[in-house]
């Protein structure tokens, strides 16, 4: 079975200081995310690792990867080879597709298709849009089921267990048909790191770029930047330091911890 992994390279915004935001703020553009080094991202960093563990326990599964960008995206593609991913493919556009998730869905869907995928891992959110919709759209194009907030993923004969876990509850499904998983990495999934020889190889590997149709969004102008500033309350306990540790336990520590 051919699994995809469909991300998102998207700029390391945290290189930008405060300066630089308010001076983009000025431009009309935004920040020049030319400027900035390409990543993937935490959902989408999490969601190759599952597809890896898998894997190793179903050798006979094909990994691939496919993204949407422009040359920038390579560096991150050929990672993805180098940790063992059999097709690599960049849908070529130069576009500002941050608010279009339909155009984007519309692209991965056409690469599923011809791809014959019968599972797509996609992260929950990029950094940037943040609209959380690319996954549940790609799923009503295919026709598929979409399962949410996946934390887990497992071999189960020819078919997968899958693992969700929310806030408030954690459930194990079987997934016996083509699906699309939307993948929340909270931390508890690290990708690995390929080692230099396998670096080196993938430097040559050729990956496939195919031009995308044009999409129909009109152009995105930034209009203004405000930071948003979010502040916690606290108390000060002042006094003695043994008091002050008592009244800590007493009155904020006794009632949430069960020894």
């Amino acid at each position: 079975m051919n699994i995809l992994l469909a991300f998102k390279a998207e700029p390391d915004l945290s290189m930008l200081a405060e300066s630089d935001w308010q001076a983009a703020a000025c431009s009309g553009t935004g920040p020049d995310r030319r400027l900035m080094r390409i990543l993937m991202g935490n959902d989408e960093q999490g969601a190759a690792e599952l597809m890896l563990q898998a894997r190793e326990v179903n050798p006979a599964l094909v990994l691939s990867a496919v993204t949407l960008g422009d040359e920038r995206a390579l560096p991150a593609l050929r990672n993805m080879a180098a940790l063992g991913f059999a097709r690599q493919t960049l849908l070529l556009s130069r576009e500002d597709t941050r608010f279009s998730p339909v155009y984007i869905a519309r692209q991965l869907a056409a690469q599923v298709r011809a791809q014959n995928a019968g599972l797509v891992l996609l992260g929950c959110q990029s950094s940037e849009g943040q609209n959380g919709q690319t996954a549940w759209l790609l799923a009503e194009m295919l026709g598929w089921p979409c399962l949410s907030s996946v934390c887990g993923l497992g071999v189960d004969g020819e078919g997968f267990i899958v693992e969700c876990e929310d806030l408030r509850q954690r459930s194990r499904w079987c997934v016996q048909q083509p699906a699309v998983l939307r993948v929340q990495n909270r931390s508890q999934l690290a990708l690995r790191v390929p080692g230099m020889r396998a670096r080196l190889a993938a430097a040559k590997v050729d990956v496939e770029q195919i031009v995308c149709e044009p999409s129909d969004a009109a152009e995105i102008t930034c209009l203004s930047l405000e930071r948003q500033i979010t502040r916690r309350s606290g108390t000060i306990i002042d006094g003695p330091a043994p008091q002050a540790a008592k009244r800590l336990w007493d009155d904020y520590l006794a009632e949430r911890i069960t020894l």
